[in-house]
């Protein structure tokens, strides 16, 4: 009976954990939808987190800034990220093609800036780069990891996660945001 009970016990400390991971999942953390989620227009809509971050090469970059003038994707990078370095020149098209009407901000999480300045030189990246020094927009969103894409409507809301690579039909899904 003692191997019994330690199947048991095992068994319910599984169920328990898996239970806990799929209900984290679906809420994501920091109160923003979970990644990959679209938001139904029946649902209030969650307002983006508005920040103020240095910009690469000088100035500022404020998510308000953007509201009711054009939607944002914001993606969360760092330079040692293999699916970034990927995905970030792809993405940089899309950019080239739609700047007019979809703001892209690529935002560092925590790494040097000079390393940041070399790495976007490097790869001929033309939209403009957030420094998050201090994780504050990356807290502020619930990102744990790189490669992180969060779609803003025009009026700043969160209309959509992408975790991964990112796609031409996310660009124009907000076209009509």
């Amino acid at each position: 009976t003692s191997n019994m009970n330690k199947t048991i016990l095992i068994s319910v400390i599984v169920l328990a954990l898996i239970i806990g991971l799929l209900a984290w999942g679906r809420i994501g953390s920091a109160g923003t939808p979970a990644a990959g989620t679209h938001i139904p227009a029946s649902t209030s809509p969650t307002l983006a987190p508005d920040f103020s971050l240095e910009k690469l090469g000088g100035g500022t970059i404020a998510l308000a800034d953007y509201r009711g003038v054009k939607p944002v994707i914001l993606g969360f990078w760092t330079t040692w990220c293999p699916n970034c370095r990927r995905d970030m020149p792809r993405q940089n098209e899309w950019y080239l093609k739609y700047k007019d009407k979809v703001e892209v901000i690529g935002v560092n999480m925590q790494e040097n800036p000079s390393t940041v300045a070399a790495f976007i030189r490097k790869l001929g990246i033309e939209y403009p780069i957030a420094l998050d020094p201090q994780g504050a927009a990356t807290r502020a969103y619930g990102v744990s990891y790189t490669n992180y894409h969060i779609l803003i409507d025009k009026e700043g809301n969160i209309v959509k996660t992408i975790p991964g690579d990112i796609s031409e039909q996310d660009f124009i899904s907000l076209l009509d945001s």
